[in-house]
């Protein structure tokens, strides 16, 4: 009876475990405390853990055997708080753990972050001998790993006569985990043998850690090794890709996914969508999101962002009414989205009724991220008052992240009261931000207060902030060229050159003048109008024309908010060159056709 009890756990046919158990009650031997064991088993690996427990709380003849089954199960049904309570009532009634015992009890204090109790166990597996065996070994690994206790992982690693796969997987997992790349790349490297977790733990370290092209590029040996890639995989690729903003590479990542047959689940197509959209084609994104046969509220948030970067707040309100009609209930990071596309489209009205409607509604308590959206909001439409207003009735002590917003939108108005102001904000809330210095320092320059930059550069040096260079990428045939400003390394750059004066000439007849006010650094005209012109979007666009057949869209990817020159200078050689430009900055996506951006100027 015990094996077909057994069967039934493992094929999920719990009716006919029932229908056995009526005839056991019959029978009288319910009692049996291994009926009751495969009972229980059955019943927790069916899902129905409330009448495997009925049957463990009547069983007077609870063994060890027993108490492991329970354990083991909770475990894996990710209840393990109820793993442990089992375990102290076994405590209290006599038997005594054993290894399978440890193993889950382990485990449970590692998911739960209980690093005391794990080291209690630890101690109690030493002093029984129970070290020797792989998995408990293993599980050690994992708890001193996700207890951010890395060097006594490495202790028991180390200590292991045997180590298995899955052990260098825990101890791979274990840098990974705690952002230790170089480490967990070393490890990666010295493994004996690696199956698909370790790739997979290790290309999505990478992608954690903004190593795109590393990670691109580990996918490409695994691929030579032979080895199938799966869903998993596929996520950190498609997001790798998204970040770079690579276009031909993400729709080879499709095109691979659909070839292999891989595994598309709600996971895998939301990372699509987001990926489409990151890099620029937000027709795509859509494309996959209306296909999705399930869609989750990630996958509603990565659609609302697809339309949202490329300032269609209408759209991404359109979008939350449909989630909303088909009963998905939104959380914080929705509305977070939806800020952010009626913040890019001059939504004001609509930005603050979702705003409203987020406390009201659905009763979510707004977090630093969705103020600062709505002074965004404000800002970027000019209404500084409004926003200042805002800030001062916010309920939470105003970060630096929102004095910059604020200070942001006063440059941008040409507001140098209020800038100054929030410029003094910004220097005593201590924001240990780069960019927040950066942008005090370029708006102190833009109103010409040189000395004022200077104090802020010295606080920054004082503090070893260090100004993130302007860079412009591009991918042509597969290959990510990057530029930085001023930068003359690139093989092709006397013809890059001899194609930004032929740009420059051409679109100076067309009425374009460099706009100086762009270069925030005490120089004279010569040395503004030459860094002007070698901003590095400038460059990745003049090689963006020279490289690529006519009718072909020239794509972008800033790692910075683009200035207001470059934007100008986009427009006009997207309508002088007849070619779509596509530019990706740190904010959203401009879209340049025919001498006009998407956005509307509105950024």
């Amino acid at each position: 009876m015990t094996s077909v009890i057994s069967s039934c756990a493992k094929s999920g046919d719990v009716d006919l475990g029932e229908r056995i158990l009526d005839y056991l009650t019959g029978s009288g031997l319910t009692s049996n405390a291994v009926m009751v064991n495969a009972l229980v088993d059955m019943y927790m690996k069916c899902g129905a853990a409330d009448k495997a427990i009925q049957l463990f709380d009547e069983c007077v003849d609870r063994n060890l055997v027993l108490y492991n089954t329970v354990m083991s199960n909770y475990v894996k049904l990710g209840k393990v708080k109820e793993s442990l309570d089992t375990f102290r009532e076994m405590l209290d009634l006599g038997p005594k753990p054993d290894r399978v015992t440890m193993l889950s009890v382990i485990t449970s204090s590692a998911e739960l972050g209980d690093y005391s109790f794990g080291m209690q166990c630890h101690a109690y597996v030493l002093r029984n001998g129970l070290e020797n065996w792989d998995n408990i070994s293993n599980s050690l690994i994992d708890m001193y790993a996700k207890s951010n206790r890395q060097e006594l992982a490495c202790r028991v690693f180390d200590q292991m006569p045997n180590k298995t796969t899955v052990s260098w997987n825990s101890l791979l997992a274990g840098f990974a985990r705690n952002g230790e790349v170089e480490s967990a790349r070393r490890v990666f490297d010295e493994m004996p043998e690696r199956n698909l977790v370790s790739w997979n733990t290790i290309i999505a370290a990478l992608v954690h850690e903004s190593l795109f092209k590393e990670a691109i590029e580990l996918f490409h040996s695994m691929q030579k090794e032979g080895l199938i890639p799966d869903e998993a995989t596929m996520v950190s690729i498609a997001s790798a890709c998204g970040y770079l903003g690579a276009l031909d590479l993400a729709k080879w990542t499709y095109n691979y996914i659909k070839k292999h047959n891989i595994n598309r689940n709600v996971r895998l197509d939301t990372s699509l969508v987001d990926m489409f959209a990151r890099c620029g084609s937000p027709k795509i994104a859509m494309e996959i999101f209306d296909s999705m046969k399930e869609k989750d509220v990630s996958a509603w948030t990565a659609a609302i962002g697809a339309v949202a970067m490329e300032g269609n707040g209408k759209r991404a309100l359109e979008l939350f009414e449909e989630m909303v009609m088909l009963g998905v209930h939104p959380d914080a990071v929705v509305f977070s989205g939806l800020l952010f596309a009626c913040s890019h489209s001059g939504l004001v009205k609509q930005g603050m009724d979702i705003f409203e409607t987020m406390k009201e509604c659905y009763n979510i308590t707004p977090s630093i991220v969705h103020y600062g959206c709505v002074v965004d909001l404000l800002g970027r439409a000019g209404f500084l008052n409004e926003a200042l207003d805002f800030i001062n009735s916010m309920p939470v002590e105003p970060t630096g992240e929102i004095w910059s917003s604020f200070l942001s939108a006063c440059r941008t108005h040409k507001n140098e009261k209020m800038a100054s102001f929030a410029g003094e904000k910004l220097t005593k809330s201590n924001n240990e931000k780069t960019g927040a210095h950066v942008l005090l320092s370029n708006i102190y320059a833009s109103f010409g207060k040189w000395d004022d930059v200077a104090n802020v550069r010295m606080r920054m040096r004082e503090k070893g902030m260090k100004k993130v260079p302007g860079s412009s990428s591009i991918e042509i045939d597969g290959v990510v060229h990057e530029f930085t400003c001023g930068s003359e390394s690139h093989p092709l750059n006397g013809i890059i050159a001899s194609m930004l004066d032929e740009i420059n000439g051409r679109i100076r007849d067309e009425g374009y003048f460099r706009d100086l006010t762009n270069v925030l650094m005490d120089v004279d005209e010569g040395e503004k109008e030459f860094l002007l012109s070698r901003h590095s979007e400038k460059v990745a666009i003049a090689f963006g024309l020279v490289s690529s057949g006519r009718g072909v869209a020239v794509r972008v990817v800033k790692n910075l908010r683009m200035c207001l020159d470059c934007h100008t200078f986009a427009k006009i050689v997207s309508k002088v060159y007849d070619r779509e430009i596509v530019v990706r900055d740190n904010k959203r996506f401009h879209f340049f056709r025919r001498g006009e951006c998407s956005c509307g100027d509105y950024w």
